[in-house]
C-alpha cells in the first residue's frame, strides 16, 4: 500500500505481555475470546494510509502490505500510545468533584475538560487522576488483514460517513460532495469529514451538508462532550 490509499481492515489488538484483547473488529473473534459486546458494531473498518487514523506502528506495517494480505506483528510503545508520563498524573481537590455532585472512587473514568482520565486514589481530600492512555507504555501485538481497497469518490465519501456514524446519501457533482444526512451531524464531526475529504479524497474539493427536506441543519453552537464516564469541567 502507499500513503493516501483508502482501505478497510480487520484487526485484533492484544497486549503482548498478557495476550488480553483490547480492541478488535471481528464478531467471531470477540465471541471466541469472551469479549463480545452485543451493542458494538463489528466489521472491517476504514483507514486512510498516512492520515493518522491508526497508531504509527500499524500504519507502518500497512505500507508493506497489499490487498488481501494478513499479517501479525508487534508494536513497541514508542510506535503505539507512547510511554507512560508521570506529569500526566494530577492531584485535584475533592471539593471540585463535590460541586459537580460526583463521588470519585479508584478505577472510575471521568472526562475533564474533554480529556478522559482514570481515578487512581481518593484520600485526605485529594483525588489522584491519571491522564495517561490505558495502553501507554505497553507493547502491543496486532493481527491485521487488508480486506478491501476503497476506490471511487462516492465510495470514499460513503465509507467516511460510515466511519463517523453519519448515515446519509451522497451526491457527487464535479468535485463537490453534497451530503444529505439522515440525522443532524454535530459541527465537530462535520468539520472532521470536510477536512478529511478535502485533504485525502482527490475527487473532492468542496463539501456541502444538506439537511433532509423539512429538517433544520444541526446547530453550530454547543460544546461536544467526548469519551465515556462522568464529565467534569475543572
Amino acid at each position: 500500500m502507499k500513503k493516501g490509499d483508502w482501505i478497510k481492515i480487520d484487526f485484533t489488538g492484544r497486549m503482548k505481555a498478557t495476550g488480553e484483547v483490547f480492541d478488535l473488529t471481528s464478531e467471531e473473534v470477540a465471541k471466541k475470546e469472551g469479549v463480545h459486546d452485543p451493542k458494538k458494531k463489528y466489521g472491517p473498518v476504514l483507514t486512510i494510509v498516512g492520515a493518522g487514523m491508526i497508531i504509527p506502528g500499524v500504519e507502518r506495517e500497512l505500507l508493506k502490505m497489499k490487498p488481501g494480505e494478513e499479517k501479525e506483528f508487534e508494536v513497541k510503545p514508542e510506535n503505539a500510545l507512547g510511554p507512560r508520563r508521570p506529569e500526566f498524573v494530577k492531584i485535584f481537590s475533592i471539593a471540585k468533584f463535590t460541586r459537580e455532585k460526583i463521588t470519585p472512587f479508584p478505577g472510575m473514568w471521568i472526562n475533564i475538560d474533554g480529556r478522559n482520565a482514570k481515578v487512581q486514589s481518593v484520600a485526605g481530600g485529594r483525588v489522584r487522576i491519571d491522564f495517561n492512555h490505558p495502553l501507554a507504555g505497553k507493547e502491543l501485538r496486532y493481527a491485521v488483514k487488508i480486506v478491501e481497497e476503497v476506490k471511487g469518490t462516492k465510495s470514499m465519501v460513503d465509507s467516511l460517513l460510515e466511519y463517523y456514524g453519519a448515515k446519509g446519501k451522497t451526491n457527487i457533482t464535479g468535485k463537490r460532495a453534497d451530503i444529505i444526512a439522515e440525522k443532524d451531524v454535530n459541527p465537530m464531526t462535520k468539520k472532521l469529514i470536510e477536512e478529511t475529504l478535502k485533504k485525502w479524497c482527490p475527487g473532492v474539493d468542496s463539501v456541502n451538508f444538506v439537511p433532509e427536506k423539512g429538517k433544520p441543519e444541526a446547530s453550530k453552537s454547543g460544546k461536544e462532550k467526548i469519551g465515556a464516564g462522568k464529565d467534569l469541567n475543572i
